[in-house]
């Protein structure tokens, strides 16, 4: 199953929102992450909206798979991902 730029906001955007709402999070969620933005960073469509927000998604998730607390790890990050959560809604918005 192929997702459009879309569906893979959407997800990304429900993924971030249930760490912050839930403050819990799986290692594999995570991953899904990283390969959600790895996929977004390609396609030119998406890249031009979220440019600033992707790498930092990224780092975030490539250091959530090392932290000993995943609930300090989000707490941490709760403003930026707040923002991330932000931009991507504008995001989705303006592309179909």
């Amino acid at each position: 199953m192929c997702l459009t730029v879309h569906n893979q906001l959407t997800l990304l955007h429900d993924l971030l929102d249930e760490q912050l709402m839930y403050k819990t999070v799986e290692l594999e969620e995570y991953r899904q992450i990283k390969k959600l933005v790895q996929c977004m960073s390609c396609n030119k469509q998406t890249a031009q909206a979220l440019e600033n927000i992707l790498p930092e998604i990224y780092s975030y998730s490539l250091k959530g798979e090392r932290v000993q607390s995943y609930i300090d790890h989000i707490m941490t990050n709760e403003q930026a991902i707040k923002k991330w959560l932000q931009t991507i809604k504008k995001a989705r918005k303006t592309i179909s």
